[in-house]
């Protein structure tokens, strides 16, 4: 008698299923914090910088500050503002105690047109509690000049740069960058966006187009001096530091991306895209091979998707998602090993431009292509596993 049935089973499903959803959807870890300026005029009241200690003079620096504060006086009588700031200005080098010279040395900026540097004055002397000299609304005179600086920034500058804090809170850092580019066109001399664009090209891994933006911070800040002018110094070091070693082989990575997923990754020192690669390429590949077909001849009705013992005339199982498996575990390993060559390839023409003081521009036409990458956002990771961006 001829089978009367045939039932196909299908084995693996729910875990290759699980191994593909864990590949690829969001994970949660933790990372280092995308540090950006928030603040900008119009989004709140200023908040003054923290204080910080100023160190004691001594007797023959205090004495010779008075005598130029002194001699700043005698300018201002003149009409010669500018040489009455430069002298008040030593005079704070030689006594920066002195809570008298910050707000007389704030009132000359304001007075110079310089009113971010002003601000910060204010504050200084409200920090050396100018209030006990009888001088009273220091905190209004800075809303005062904060209110003037908000309405002297275009609003496109300013809605630019809150679209840009927000993309770059999603990690939408492409298009942050952007937003904060349309900033600094509309509005050339606010260093905010300036420091927030070299932030994101760091996180980018355009590291001389954040060398330049951190070094034009550093022209457009109000307080050279200050704690983040200093951060920034110190980074630009660092960020020169990892320039001037030798970049991996672009060739290598692709050659190594291309045998084994990953190996492209972990060649260019980037083991956490290298592990992602790795681990999505080796999922689809399992799934392929956990997805099984089982098909059995039955010579009765099958009943609950099950054909008795006894009338089981022959069972073959196959694996028929195998190869299909196999090509997207292959096209995961060959989309790291291009993302890892053009990695290389704009890691070794930056390392080499910053050698000879040149700027290479990212590319602002044509098609971006992006393979496996992970990029992390507080305690949040995003991961993403292949990308077009038409520009």
């Amino acid at each position: 008698m001829p089978p009367r049935n045939v039932h196909k089973w299908r084995s693996g499903l729910r875990f290759g299923l699980f191994l593909c959803c864990f590949v690829s959807g969001p994970a949660a870890a933790h990372g280092q914090e995308l540090v950006l300026k928030r603040e900008y005029p119009g989004s709140g009241p200023y908040q003054c910088p923290t204080p910080v200690v100023p160190p004691l003079p001594e007797e023959d620096g205090r004495l010779r500050a008075a005598q130029l504060a002194t001699d700043a006086n005698q300018a201002l009588a003149l009409g010669d503002v500018e040489r009455a700031e430069e002298l008040l200005a030593q005079a704070i080098d030689l006594d920066p105690t002195s809570a008298d010279y910050a707000y007389r040395h704030a009132n000359l900026l304001e007075e110079l047109g310089r009113p971010q540097t002003a601000i910060l004055e204010y504050c200084r002397a409200i920090d050396l509690d100018v209030e006990e000299l009888g001088v009273l609304g220091v905190r209004q005179e800075i809303d005062v000049i904060w209110t003037q600086i908000r309405l002297q920034l275009p609003e496109a500058a300013r809605t630019a740069f809150a679209a840009g804090v927000a993309a770059a809170d999603d990690s939408l850092f492409v298009e942050s960058l952007e937003s904060f580019t349309d900033a600094i066109e509309a509005a050339p001399g606010w260093p905010d966006p300036v420091y927030n664009r070299a932030a994101i090209n760091e996180q980018l891994g355009n590291v001389q187009a954040a060398l330049i933006d951190f070094r034009s911070w550093l022209l457009l800040v109000a307080d050279p001096d200050a704690a983040d002018a200093i951060s920034v110094s110190e980074r630009i070091g660092e960020l020169e530091g990892a320039a001037s070693v030798s970049t991996p082989s672009p060739a290598g990575a692709l050659a190594l991306g291309s045998a084994i997923p990953g190996m492209g990754h972990y060649f260019t020192r980037r083991p956490v895209t290298g592990t992602v690669t790795l681990a999505a390429a080796g999922a689809a590949i399992a799934a392929g091979l956990l997805l099984k077909e089982r098909t059995t001849l039955c010579l009765d009705d099958v009943t609950n998707g099950t054909c008795p013992e006894a009338s089981i005339v022959d069972q073959t199982t196959d694996t028929p998602y195998l190869w299909i498996g196999v090509g997207v575990g292959a096209a995961f390993g060959i989309a790291g090993a291009i993302e890892a060559y053009i990695k290389a390839k704009r890691a070794r023409a930056e390392a080499d431009a910053i050698a000879g003081g040149l700027f290479v521009p990212p590319p602002t036409e044509g098609v971006a292509f992006t393979g496996p990458s992970v990029a992390t956002h507080g305690d949040r990771v995003d991961l993403n596993l292949f990308g077009l961006r038409f520009r």
